[in-house]
Formats: C-alpha cells, structure tokens, sequence
C-alpha cells in the first residue's frame, strides 16, 4: 500500500487539466483510494490509500508522458514523481 498526500489546491490542479492528459486518468484512479468519509472536493489534505496494482497504474500513465506531469508545479509533479519512483 502507497499513500499519497494531495491539499486541495492540488486535487484542483487535476480539475483545472481535466482529461488533456493522463493526469485526468490518474485523477480517476485516485478517486477510488479516498476514505469514504471525505470526498475529493474536500478544503484539506487528503491522503490517499494508494494498493499497488493502482500503484503500477499511475506509474504506467506518467511513465507515457516522461514523468512530465504538464500544467502542474513543479511541487506537485515532483510529489507524484516520487510517488512513481518509490514503487517496488
């Protein structure tokens, strides 16, 4: 299990790109890792619960676009880079 933490205006950068790139897919996947008691909208830090095979997931979407995460900061692509990077 991975666990990955997003602060709202992160999760909003994933709205705010939408489906133009695999970041919208990845956004789709970690939907499902959230406790049932909060919701993607939520105005705080959600950490997610991330299994391994949703893990591999997300590595294979970033992996098809270099790891480039475009649109995000660089704080936030490095954050999920390093996500990626510690799968093993």
């Amino acid at each position: 299990m991975y666990s990955l933490t997003l602060t709202a205006d992160e999760r909003r950068a994933f709205d705010w790109v939408g489906h133009r790139y695999n970041s919208g897919k990845v956004a789709s996947l970690l939907v499902d890792c959230i406790a049932e008691d909060r919701e993607w909208s939520d105005d705080t830090d959600i950490t997610f619960a991330i299994p391994e095979h949703v893990a591999w997931e997300i590595n294979e979407l970033a992996e098809e676009e270099d790891y480039s995460w475009a649109c995000f900061a660089l704080s936030l692509a490095g954050k999920l880079n390093d996500l990626c990077w510690s799968i093993v």
